[in-house]
C-alpha cells in the first residue's frame, strides 16, 4: 500500500501521463477525496507559523483589538488552528465534490464520458503540487527567507496543468476542449454577473434618472 502510494506521488508529479491512466483505472472518486484532504491538512499544518503571524497582524491591528481584552485575542488565535482544520473537514470534501460535479457536468455536455468517479480521482491527485507548499512552510520557519508565496504560485500552476491533463484524459478531450471545459464554470460565472450587470445599466438606470427627475420638485 505505502509503495503503491510512492509510486502514484512519482508518477503524478514527474510522469503525468502514466500516473493519471493508473489513477483514472485503478482509483476513484473517494481515493480522490481522500489525497485531497491529506494534502490541505498537511499544507495548513506545515505554514501554520506563518498563518499565525498574519492572523495575529490582523486582529491585533482590528477593531476588535478595542473590544477584546488581549488575553481573549490571544484566546482566538490560539483557536484558530484548530477552527482552520474543522473548516477544512467539513467544508472541503463540500467543496471537491461540488467542483468535480461541475466540471464532470460541463465535459459530459460537450460528449465526455468518462464519469465523474475518474474524473474525482485525478483532480484529487491533481492535488499532490501544493505539498511544496509545507516545504516552503517549514523552510520559512527555520529561515528568515518567505517562500511561501512563490511556491504557492508554482503549485498553482502545476496542480491545474494536472488537473486539466486528467480532465482530458479520462473524457478523451484535445488539450483545448479540456481547458475550455475546465474554466467553463467559471466563465459562465462571470458571463452570468456581467449579463445581470448589463441588464441592470439598461433597465435600472433609466428608472433611477426618472425617479430622480420626479424627486427633483419637492427638493426644490
Amino acid at each position: 500500500m505505502f509503495k503503491e502510494s510512492l509510486d502514484d506521488f512519482y508518477d503524478i508529479l514527474f510522469n503525468y501521463r502514466k500516473g493519471l491512466s493508473r489513477i483514472m483505472q485503478e482509483r476513484n472518486i473517494w481515493n480522490g477525496l481522500v489525497v485531497y484532504l491529506f494534502v490541505n491538512l498537511i499544507v495548513m499544518l506545515a505554514i501554520i507559523n506563518s498563518t499565525f503571524i498574519l492572523e495575529q497582524d490582523i486582529l491585533f491591528s482590528s477593531r476588535l483589538s478595542t473590544l477584546l481584552p488581549p488575553e481573549a485575542l490571544t484566546d482566538v488565535l490560539r483557536f484558530m488552528p484548530l477552527a482552520n482544520i474543522l473548516v477544512q473537514l467539513v467544508f472541503g470534501p463540500l467543496y471537491f465534490l461540488l467542483v468535480v460535479g461541475v466540471i464532470n457536468l460541463a465535459a459530459e455536455l460537450f460528449g465526455g464520458q468518462g464519469g465523474a468517479s475518474k474524473l474525482g480521482a485525478v483532480v484529487g491527485y491533481g492535488h499532490y503540487p501544493y505539498l511544496i507548499m509545507a516545504l516552503g512552510g517549514l523552510f520559512t520557519r527555520y529561515t528568515d527567507f518567505n517562500v511561501i508565496g512563490l511556491l504557492t504560485f508554482i503549485a498553482l500552476l502545476w496542480s491545474l496543468f494536472l488537473k486539466i491533463a486528467g480532465l482530458k484524459i479520462v473524457h478523451e478531450f484535445s488539450w483545448g476542449r479540456a481547458v475550455l471545459i475546465y474554466f467553463m464554470p467559471i466563465i459562465a460565472i462571470m458571463a452570468a454577473i456581467f449579463i445581470f450587470l448589463l441588464l441592470a445599466i439598461v433597465f435600472l438606470f433609466p428608472l433611477i434618472v426618472q425617479l430622480t427627475e420626479n424627486l427633483q420638485p419637492f427638493f426644490m
